[in-house]
């Protein structure tokens, strides 16, 4: 098994996940050691900070339900203070294999590293909805366009994230829409953005997703993202 490197931690966001993380945090943790993994608690309110504490984990709790996003940029602010040079993210729920770790461990080794590396799952009707297949397509295509290169899996959660290229982005989102403003904005900053193939896994589980919603409200965001990057570039 590749040795796990100091400068990598896995970030986990968690809403409504305790059972799940008794499931997940022992498998994450066959690669990575206890000091390495954050989680962030979302407001649950269902005992996910003693679940982490009973693994030694570190687990920074919201006290209001703020989102997947805000989840993740409070990991991304906790984070950028430690040693660590890059971040995994992972879902809570089991639907992202940690037997894949090790391919971002040698992503972030690549020459030149990428700004972004994004875990790409198979589009098969066999193995993801067809309705996941469908919503995934159209966003990728979409971004692609707007980013101005390929991008493949646009709703992947399982990614690793450069520190440096965090510390130079201006996050203003904080639901799920927030995955795809840091995308584009690494895109317009001129970092690579890369893929590795990962499982495709679906659990039968509660989805926090509201799926019109959670469109209508990326439409906009990459709509003002990419309107911003115009008036930034008109005004130089």
């Amino acid at each position: 098994m590749t040795p796990w490197p100091p400068d990598i931690a896995v970030l986990i966001p968690a809403y409504k996940s305790a059972l799940l993380l008794h499931r997940v945090l022992p498998r994450v943790m066959e690669y990575a050691p206890a000091d390495h993994i954050c989680v962030v608690d979302d407001a649950s309110d269902d005992g996910t900070a003693q679940v982490c504490g009973g693994y030694g984990i570190t687990c920074l709790t919201h006290g209001v339900n703020s989102g997947k996003g805000a989840a993740l940029a409070t990991g991304f602010r906790h984070l950028t203070s430690t040693d660590a040079r890059w971040i995994v993210t992972m879902d809570a729920d089991g639907q992202h294999a940690p037997e894949d770790l090790p391919k971002f461990i040698a992503a972030s080794r690549e020459t030149p590293p990428p700004g972004i590396c994004i875990g790409a799952r198979a589009m098969k009707s066999a193995v993801m909805p067809p309705e996941r297949i469908l919503s995934n397509l159209i966003t990728s295509r979409i971004l692609s366009v707007l980013c101005g290169i390929r991008i493949i899996d646009s709703q992947s959660g399982y990614r690793l994230y450069s520190i440096e290229l965090l510390k130079r982005i201006d996050i203003i989102f904080n639901r799920f829409e927030m995955e795809s403003e840091i995308l584009m904005k690494a895109a317009f900053l001129g970092y690579p953005v890369t893929f590795t193939g990962i499982q495709t896994l679906y659990l039968n589980g509660p989805s926090h997703i509201s799926h019109v919603a959670d469109t209508i409200r990326w439409i906009i965001a990459v709509l003002r993202i990419r309107m911003q990057r115009s008036r930034s570039i008109r005004g130089r």
